[in-house]
This record gives structure tokens, sequence and C-alpha cells, in this order.
């Protein structure tokens, strides 16, 4: 073999090798998930998976990247559930459904903020702060679905709700994987 070949294989051994003695430098998606799905029976591997993987980039994340894509997919998430709550808003003629609306409205978009701040926290480290407002993200969807039992109206979210609380669990989980 020519000295370059081997200088080859060494570095391609040498990568293989810093790839699997430090974890957290590569996680693949799948990995992330059912190590998630394994801690938490909240978590649906399934979901976790098929939400994570067509995100540009996640194949190739370290577990803090992927914790931040679950936290702006959750966010992405928000956004539209948001976005669909006003479109039905302008439509509501029922006052408890408005009223129930009007409620989930706030919920979004204090759980908008919430996920700025934990995106931030988890790109600079800050765990603590990410976990909290990652926690507050679990919470609100169940609370917009609770106005809705409570005045004993339809939910027009159930969806957009279990979504959500999918996916900040993944989120939350992610990040507590990192410390």
């Amino acid at each position: 073999m020519r000295p370059s070949s081997i200088c080859i294989l060494r570095a391609v051994a040498v990568l293989l090798l810093h790839h699997h003695l430090l974890p957290g430098v590569e996680a693949s998606v799948e990995k992330a998930c059912r190590d998630a799905a394994n801690g938490s029976p909240k978590i649906n591997y399934d979901f976790c998976v098929a939400e994570l993987r067509p995100y540009p980039r996640s194949q190739v994340a370290n577990q803090k990247w992927l914790a931040v894509i679950a936290a702006s997919l959750t966010k992405d998430k928000t956004t539209s559930a948001s976005d669909k709550v006003k479109g039905l808003l302008a439509n509501a003629s029922d006052t408890k459904t408005k009223q129930c609306l009007e409620s989930c409205e706030r919920v979004y978009e204090d759980l908008l903020t919430d996920l700025k701040t934990s995106i931030l926290a988890i790109k600079n480290g800050r765990l603590g702060d990410a976990k909290t407002h990652l926690s507050a993200a679990v919470d609100a969807p169940s609370t917009c679905e609770q106005g809705f039992e409570e005045l004993t109206v339809p939910s027009p979210l159930t969806k957009e709700d279990s979504d959500l609380t999918q996916i900040s669990t993944i989120a939350l989980a992610f990040t507590n994987m990192l410390g």
C-alpha cells in the first residue's frame, strides 16, 4: 500500500472512532427518536421520525441541533394553528366557540414567545431556560382543548393540538438528553 492510502485509511478509522466514542457528536433522527420514545411513553416514535426526517439537515444534525429542529417544528406548528384560529374566528358565529378560539389564540401567542426563547436558549446552552419554556409548550395545547371541553363545544383544533403536544414533548425530551 502506498503511504497516501495508509493515511486515508487512518483518517477514516479516526473519524469512525470519533463518531462512536463521542455521543452527541452526531445523532441520527431514528436513534434520537428511539431514545426519546424509550424514555417517555408519551412520545410516538413514528411521529417523531416522520416530522424530523424531512427537515433540512436533520440527517446530519447532532443532538443539540435536533433539539433546535424539534423546537423550531413546534414553533412552525404553533404558527399554523394560530393562523387556523384567526381564520375560524373570522367566521365564528357561536359565542361559546368564539370564546374558546379567542382563548386558544392567546395561548398560541404566548406559546410562540416561549418557543422563540427556548430555541435561543438551546442554541446558547442555557438548557434550564430552554426546559422551562418547552415545559410550558407541552402544556399549552391541553389548555386550549380544556376550554372547548369546559364549554361543551367541539374543538376544531384537536389534530393541531395533538400534534403540538407531541412535537413539543419531543423537543423537551431532546433538550433533556443534552443534560
